[in-house]
């Protein structure tokens, strides 16, 4: 029998559970407050070759020969669920519906590209409405999410109706459209000149498309872009992103970005990834989508691992302060939220033993004894002690 995982799954040791356990709890919190309702959706579904992520799905034989296949994405899943129970939000002009998720998902891809087959998502749909305000709230969310984790949080905006829109002024041929995007979203200018040669383009919108790759930054890029494509369905595009962010009193942790152009034929608005200093991966991106799963949807969604990932080292430690012999006492110092590990001796010396083999700084008998020179919280554990013989 071959030992070992499957390629693209892992464990998950203490530390890094318990970090992954403490950021859910605090965006759960977070989505609360806004008004986010919890939703779950099956594991299993039925496999649609036209599904978004077909291609990636794990498949499975059903006993009446049907074809399953395990969850690659949430956002298709919550649309059926809407479209089944909440039909007023479904409708064109429907009820708002506010909704948050939290699960696995499962990406059957080639382990030689990608070590990980296996995902935790979080993340948020905001259905039945489509306007500035609603897109706001979901970018300021995205923002306080990272936030939320810990990190110093960098939200990127862009709307790919802007690339689309000089495509279609263009006329570029729809065959090569996607490569076109590829490159811009990459900000391969080279890559994009190369593709762009070929096309009889008249020359402002060749011109306009070999700049969109060196627009960013912030607020003040769509005054930039305003003088680079001055057609009526462009400007337009950028209206629309100026109105979001005109949402925000402060925008100081927001750049655009307008060469976002990923799924040109699905993004139908404003999309956005948000990203923390010295990590180069996105943690989490999104968008509105209106039209492709639900009449007005927008959503986003977030990696939990790459968000622990991107934790400083010490902000993942599982500190154990406490080793005790005291049971009255240990119940004192759990009450007031300290981590107690019950000791499986009775034997003072042998319990002093065991905390140092775990790392432990204090053991707690009669008194509250240090195990190592100048331990963190002596003064916080005293205090928490107080009025209880043990802790004097």
């Amino acid at each position: 029998m071959k030992e070992g995982l499957p390629d693209g799954t892992r464990y998950v040791l203490p530390q890094r559970a318990a970090a992954r356990e403490g950021i859910v709890k605090r965006l759960a919190e977070l989505y609360d407050a806004w008004g986010y309702q919890l939703v779950e959706v099956p594991v299993l579904e039925r496999y649609q070759a036209d599904h978004p992520r077909a291609s990636q799905s794990f498949k499975l034989s059903d006993r009446d020969s049907g074809v399953l296949a395990l969850r690659s994405d949430f956002t298709p899943a919550l649309a059926g669920l809407v479209r089944l129970d909440y039909p007023g939000s479904a409708a064109e002009g429907g009820v708002p519906l506010r909704l948050r998720y939290a699960g696995t998902v499962w990406h059957a891809i080639d382990p030689e590209l990608s070590r990980t087959r296996e995902f935790t998502q979080l993340g948020l749909e905001l259905i039945g409405v489509s306007n500035a305000r609603a897109d706001a709230e979901l970018i300021h969310l995205a923002r306080e999410s990272v936030r939320a984790a810990g990190l110093t949080p960098r939200v990127e905006i862009g709307n790919p109706g802007f690339v689309r829109a000089l495509f279609e002024v263009g006329g570029v041929p729809e065959e090569v459209r996607p490569l076109l995007a590829e490159a811009i979203d990459r900000k391969d200018r080279a890559e994009l000149d190369r593709r762009l040669a070929p096309l009889e383009l008249d020359s402002d919108v060749r011109d306009a498309l070999l700049e969109v790759p060196d627009l960013y930054g912030d607020v003040s890029v769509l005054a930039a872009a305003a003088e680079v494509a001055r057609w009526p369905e462009v400007e337009r595009e950028l209206r629309r992103l100026a109105g979001v962010l005109g949402e925000f009193e402060d925008d100081s942790e927001l750049l655009v970005d307008l060469g976002i152009a990923r799924r040109l034929s699905y993004y139908t608005g404003v999309t956005f990834r948000a990203y923390t200093f010295d990590y180069g991966q996105p943690l989490l991106g999104g968008g509105r989508y209106d039209g492709a799963l639900l009449p007005f949807a927008a959503g986003f969604s977030i990696g939990l691992e790459r968000l622990v990932e991107a934790l400083p080292p010490d902000e993942t430690a599982l500190p154990l302060l406490v080793l005790s012999l005291n049971d009255p006492a240990a119940r004192r110092l759990r009450a007031a939220g300290f981590r107690v590990v019950r000791a499986l001796s009775e034997d003072p010396a042998q319990a002093r033993l065991e905390a140092q083999a775990l790392g432990i700084p204090y053991l707690l008998s009669d008194r509250l004894e240090p195990l190592t020179a100048d331990p963190p919280g002596r003064e916080v554990l005293l205090a928490a002690l107080e009025g209880d013989d043990a802790g004097s």
